[in-house]
């Protein structure tokens, strides 16, 4: 979510022979593993990379892609072990710190409640802090400790007061994005009625943006505050074109349906879960809450 893969001329993906890229004989080198890389061929980017790195274990864009690989094969251990050691060779490199970090955090995610997990959790908020200290200016960092303070127990780093002022930070350079995280944050803090607050203030000046808009409703139909307020917000929605990234319809339908259950109104609650599974069918909180229904 936060790593940046590193780029490579296009003339390797295009011009190198497809399989094999190597004969068995011939030695590893970077640009044919980061054209495996790119060409999604994981596993065998991997092997390659291992040997380079035997061979050069100094060499930093080697260790990263490495570290990519193990992430994407799911070996997120190895894939934090890896990324600290390039961050001990570059220090300063923001974007691997990062890589570091979100290695770590999914590693700390994998082992649960344990001790080992505070560690690697730690180790991950350490360098994604040191990576919004090199680079203040991208959010995305910002928001991955925003997550790590509120999600983390207090005993492991998590903080609200952390997080408050990285989404100060957030605000000044991006007041939209600062002002969603911010009410979600506040709803995880259980400050509803701040949350909600925020929301409409937000709307008062940007009355269509989707995300605030849909931000308003999922928080009243997870907390059954002002369904009015927050049928009308989702509805508002249904009439916009999300971005990509961004909740689509079904899931404004759904929330729909939420609102509707909590407000004793099965039959709209059920409409809004059907809706939801016409526009996607593999949506299964709403099939599970139509079973709810029944």
């Amino acid at each position: 979510m936060i790593s940046a893969r590193p780029r490579i001329a296009l003339f390797l993906v295009l011009f190198l022979p497809p399989t094999p890229f190597l004969h068995a004989a011939d030695t590893p080198s970077l640009e044919t593993a980061l054209a495996l890389f790119e060409a999604k061929r994981v596993p065998e980017a991997r092997e390659q990379l291992v040997a380079i790195v035997a061979r050069e274990p100094k060499n930093v864009r080697a260790l990263r892609t490495l570290g990519l690989c193990e992430l994407k094969m799911r070996h997120r251990e190895a894939a934090a072990d890896t990324f600290a050691k390039a961050v001990e060779l570059d220090p300063r490199n923001h974007a691997l710190l990062a890589d570091y970090a979100s290695a770590s955090f999914q590693r700390a995610t994998e082992l649960g409640v344990s001790f080992r997990a505070i560690g690697f959790a730690r180790r991950g908020r350490n360098a994604l802090e040191q990576a919004v200290t090199l680079a203040p200016d991208i959010i995305g960092y910002r928001e991955g400790l925003v997550q790590f303070y509120t999600r983390a127990p207090g005993f492991a780093g998590g903080s609200f007061d952390r997080a408050y002022a990285h989404i100060d930070e957030i605000t000044k350079r991006d007041p939209a994005r600062g002002a969603i995280i911010r009410a979600n944050t506040l709803c995880a803090d259980q400050r509803y009625e701040e949350a909600l607050a925020g929301c409409e203030a937000f709307l008062r000046d940007h009355p269509d943006h989707y995300l605030a808009l849909y931000t308003l409703g999922r928080i009243v139909s997870e907390t059954d505050r002002d369904p009015v307020r927050g049928e009308t917000a989702l509805r508002r929605c249904l009439e916009l074109t999300p971005r990509v990234e961004e909740p689509d319809h079904a899931a404004v339908h759904y929330r729909l349906g939420l609102i509707a259950e909590k407000d004793k109104r099965p039959a709209d609650a059920r409409r809004s879960y059907q809706a939801a599974l016409a526009l996607e069918p593999a949506f299964s909180e709403a099939t599970e809450a139509l079973t709810r229904l029944k």
